[in-house]
């Protein structure tokens, strides 16, 4: 019988109660999201640092769509289908960036201009736009990327000039919207993250929601920042704010603002029980490197912990007994982000 995606997770809103097991584990709910929220909304892809130069690039799939994001010889940031117009192989392989001066196909060598121009024919364009230095792209007609957004959160847009220190990538065995169900709610700390709990203790968390895409939540941290220690080590600070801040924009960019460093977390579903994760963590160019240890150690440990409590959730999503009877009373986070996806789901046919 087919799933009508949309009735299902709407009546689970509806009765106040957290989706069933078969909205992480179907391959027709999958399928729909993939078509009506990820082949429709603005994904972020990148942020500017990596296509900053003349012919540098970075690739990213795109509800299956594999996409090639260029800076141009003309500065202009353009976005193309990485599919060659005559077989239809990539043009740039398999890896995740690169600089070239043009495109060469590598299975029959036609070739493309940084701008798309082809010798035969041109590559296929697709939206591209900037915010706060983060890239996003969408295969489809949405609004333009402000418009689409709604409200942002003002912290974001307070922070100093930021440089990737590390770059990480983890494949989940969880349906994304576990993972982001798990962001936004922090009253799991105390029973899975210890050391996070003892740094930002939940009991003084505050939601951000706002009109739009942005949902973001506030805590209070115990020490100067969020690490092994809760000292800055002489790192100097991105925000002049001195608590954690918060902020997913829908559906699967998270960040996380410090005051000495900004966590990112781009999530890109596989399939309805996998999703690749691309972490990044940014500090001020003018933190020094020998202090970045404690951070990097610290959020390896709590990212390994989400992870884990995520697997588990989706491996009990397969079972009966995974029928969840009510959301809880601090959890205003995960119910806007479940009214995001029954918003955006259409009826699987």
């Amino acid at each position: 019988m087919p799933l009508d995606a949309r009735a299902l997770i709407a009546a689970a809103i509806a009765e106040a109660r957290p989706l069933p097991g078969i909205a992480y584990t179907s391959p027709e709910i999958f399928a729909s999201e993939q078509a009506a929220i990820f082949a429709t909304h603005w994904l972020c892809v990148g942020r500017t640092d990596e296509v900053e130069l003349p012919g540098q690039w970075l690739r990213e799939t795109v509800a299956g769509a594999p996409v090639v994001v260029v800076r141009g010889a003309d500065l202009r940031l353009r976005a193309f289908h990485d599919v060659c117009r005559h077989r239809g192989a990539s043009i740039v392989g398999r890896q995740a960036c690169g600089r070239d001066a043009r495109f060469v196909c590598p299975y029959h060598g036609w070739t493309y201009e940084l701008d798309g121009r082809g010798s035969n024919a041109p590559l296929l364009e697709v939206k591209v736009d900037v915010w706060e230095g983060f890239v996003f792209v969408t295969l489809g007609a949405a609004a333009p990327l402000r418009e689409a957004m709604g409200a942002t959160p003002p912290w974001l847009s307070e922070l100093s000039p930021l440089r990737r220190a590390r770059r990480t990538t983890a494949v989940a065995r969880a349906n994304w919207k576990l993972l982001v169900e798990n962001f936004q709610e922090s009253h799991h700390f105390p029973g899975v993250h210890p050391a996070l709990e003892a740094r930002t203790p939940t009991a003084n968390a505050a939601s951000w929601l706002g009109d739009g895409l942005w949902l973001g939540g506030i805590m209070p941290i115990r020490g100067e920042t969020v690490s092994d220690d809760g000292l800055l080590h002489d790192r100097k600070r991105i925000s002049p704010r001195s608590a954690v801040h918060d902020a997913m924009l829908f559906p699967t960019l998270l960040t996380s603002v410090q005051p000495d460093y900004l966590l990112t977390y781009r999530l890109s579903p596989v399939s309805a029980e996998e999703t690749r994760i691309v972490a990044d963590i940014h500090f001020h160019p003018a933190s020094p490197e020998t202090s970045f240890g404690d951070v990097f150690a610290f959020w390896d440990q709590v990212n390994a912990e989400d992870r884990a409590i995520c697997e588990d959730q989706q491996a009990n999503a397969h079972s009966p007994g995974f029928a969840p009877v009510a959301y809880a009373s601090v959890e205003e986070g995960v119910i806007a982000f479940d009214r995001l996806v029954a918003g955006a789901s259409p009826d699987v046919p």
